[in-house]
């Protein structure tokens, strides 16, 4: 299970592994998302650091899957 916190907007996309988009959506700050689905998931946020990212209860830490402003990386390989 994904779990993200927003801390600012911030646009968030979730694909599961059969590319279904489980999430698509403009979240706010404030706001919180629980996406479950088949591993692994992609995750794409629009502003990385407007979000605050678990995986299965632990924390992901974005840093190494942000560029710019955005991030995109696969969770549960």
């Amino acid at each position: 299970m994904v779990a993200i916190q927003f801390v600012a907007d911030c646009w968030t996309q979730v694909t599961d592994a059969s590319g279904k988009v489980l999430v698509s959506v403009l979240k706010r700050q404030g706001d919180s998302l629980q996406v479950t689905g088949k591993a692994p998931l992609e995750l794409r946020l629009g502003y990385a650091r407007g979000a605050q990212v678990s995986y299965n209860g632990q924390p992901v830490d974005m840093t190494s899957f942000t560029r710019g402003e955005t991030a995109r990386l696969k969770l549960g390989q």
